[in-house]
């Protein structure tokens, strides 16, 4: 459960760099009310302080970002609901590029969430919404806000990163990608703005860098440690609470349809946001919502299929009716013959 002095919610999002991690950040922060977002690239150290590895600057390690300083951050936000003062983000700077889905896509699932902020809806409890009747005097507390953090590492355990670092997330995602993408997407890239100005991955770097301290800071998650397979290991969902963006009972499927993540994340969030706030009258309320969307869905497939099957036998009575007309046809044809023949 949620501390009920907590004034936000901190969402995770981690995942190999060019995962689609700020995208996805950035998408939600449109769809969720009183979002934020937190960039870990908003702290590293200055570039003088950046380790080396085979003659490159290493900004995909540990010990590349000030931990203690994004661990005091997030304290804040947990505390207050708002970013510390304090932060100068260079991250919101930097461009994504274009948006991998359609506006038509996006709308279907702001209006999912929508429904699931009305008055009589889970969501409007746990965000503390006041409804359209009532003032903002007459609301009890203030409207409990979403802190995206959106990190390339973000969940590792000690020695990499301190506990203290994971307990500060309430709800932890994690997007799969191939090798592959991830070397495209990055490449791709113009650059990124830093602290001292602009950086642009010299030639080797995402081979030499990027993707062998990926598979380093997170091999420990996967099944076998093959990063590449993306088959996460039980126990780090029943122990950490890290989700993937994978479905149930599917096959790991590494670069998945954006739109297919998008989906997943919002539902997931709504899923574990009414667990935390709401706790076991949550998820029962999720069940007994689920199971009547099945219902409903089973009638209006089973409406559906009558419809079908209506039409499909009209179809065949129509055929029916046309082979006893032909058939009939047929009957009186040879019988003008034969009275023909007779003459």
């Amino acid at each position: 459960m949620l501390d009920p002095n907590q004034k936000a919610v901190v969402i995770g999002i981690s995942g190999c760099s060019s995962s689609g991690k700020t995208t996805l950040a950035r998408l939600l922060r449109d769809i969720f009310p009183n979002t934020f977002i937190l960039h870990e690239d908003d702290f590293y150290k200055p570039e003088a302080e950046i380790p080396m590895k085979d003659g490159l600057t290493n900004w995909d390690c540990p010990e590349a970002l000030n931990i203690p300083d994004m661990t005091a951050a997030l304290e804040h936000i947990r505390a207050t609901g708002e970013l510390p003062p304090t932060l100068d983000s260079k991250e919101d700077l930097n461009s994504v590029g274009p948006c991998p889905i359609s506006t038509d896509f996006i709308n279907k699932i702001k209006a999912r969430v929508a429904d699931w902020l009305q008055p009589s809806s889970p969501g409007a409890r746990i965000l503390s919404l006041p409804s359209l009747t009532q003032s903002s005097s007459q609301s009890q507390k203030p409207p409990l806000k979403i802190c995206i953090l959106d990190g390339f590492l973000l969940y590792s355990p000690p020695p990499l990163l301190p506990s203290t670092l994971l307990s500060q997330m309430d709800i932890k995602l994690f997007l799969l990608v191939s090798k592959q993408k991830a070397l495209q997407r990055r490449e791709a890239r113009d650059g990124y703005v830093t602290l001292e100005g602009f950086w642009k991955d010299p030639p080797g770097y995402v081979e030499k860098i990027v993707w062998p301290e990926y598979v380093r800071a997170h091999e420990w998650m996967f099944e076998d440690g093959d990063v590449e397979k993306g088959k996460l290991r039980g126990d780090v969902k029943e122990k950490l609470g890290v989700l993937v963006n994978s479905k149930e009972g599917e096959e790991t499927k590494m670069d998945r349809d954006f739109g297919e993540t998008l989906e997943w994340a919002v539902e997931s969030i709504m899923r574990e946001l009414e667990v935390l706030v709401l706790g076991e009258e949550g998820s029962k309320e999720r069940e007994e919502r689920e199971k009547k969307d099945h219902e409903e869905a089973v009638a209006l497939n089973s409406f559906a299929m009558k419809k079908v099957w209506a039409t499909r036998q009209k179809e065949r009575d129509a055929r029916e009716k046309f082979r006893e007309v032909a058939e009939e046809q047929k009957k009186q044809d040879a019988e003008e013959q034969k009275e023909k023949e007779k003459e």
